[in-house]
């Protein structure tokens, strides 16, 4: 069984990444930078691809939130 020292170890490197995927999220969704000339700077094949990176991503977001609740869960068995 790991130990609370642990186990808030565990669920601090978590919390950073959360915190990194939550940004790597943002920018993927956001608005792509405009070129030099004033057009969109994305190919329509390239705007598919940051929506699949950012799927990607939120799927990586929510398996580390869901173990966020499971570190949450052993440090505070009582508190389902």
């Amino acid at each position: 069984m790991e130990t609370e020292e642990e186990l808030n170890k565990q669920l601090e490197d978590i919390l950073t990444k959360i915190d990194k995927a939550k940004r790597e999220l943002k920018v993927l969704r956001g608005h792509p930078a405009e070129s030099s000339k004033g057009k969109l700077g994305t190919s329509f094949i390239a705007g598919k691809e940051r929506m699949i990176e950012a799927a990607e991503a939120a799927k990586q977001l929510d398996t580390l939130k869901q173990r966020e609740q499971e570190i949450r869960a052993k440090l505070h068995p009582g508190n389902h």
